[in-house]
C-alpha cells in the first residue's frame, strides 16, 4: 500500500515487523489484564530483583499453574 505521498511501501524495518521475524512474532498474543495493586507491586519487585520482563514472569507462572492443574 502506498504512503500518503503515493510512494510504494518500503521493505524492512520502518516501524513494522521485518518479514524475517513476522512468523515468530505472530506466535505471541497481546493481552490486557487487571491485577490487584499489591500483586502488581510484588510482580514489579520480583522483576527488578531477577532482571526479568513482566511478560516472562507471567508466562512462567501461568505455565506452572496450568501444568499443576493438568492443562
Amino acid at each position: 500500500m502506498p504512503d500518503i505521498f503515493g510512494n510504494p511501501e518500503r521493505k524492512g524495518s520502518s516501524g513494522r515487523i521485518p518479514d524475517s521475524k513476522r512468523d515468530k512474532h505472530q506466535l505471541y498474543q497481546r493481552v490486557n489484564t487487571t491485577i490487584e495493586p499489591s500483586v502488581f507491586e510484588r510482580l514489579e519487585k520480583f522483576c527488578a530483583d531477577e532482571e526479568r520482563a513482566r511478560s516472562w514472569v507471567i508466562q512462567k507462572a501461568l505455565d506452572y499453574y496450568l501444568t499443576s492443574k493438568g492443562y
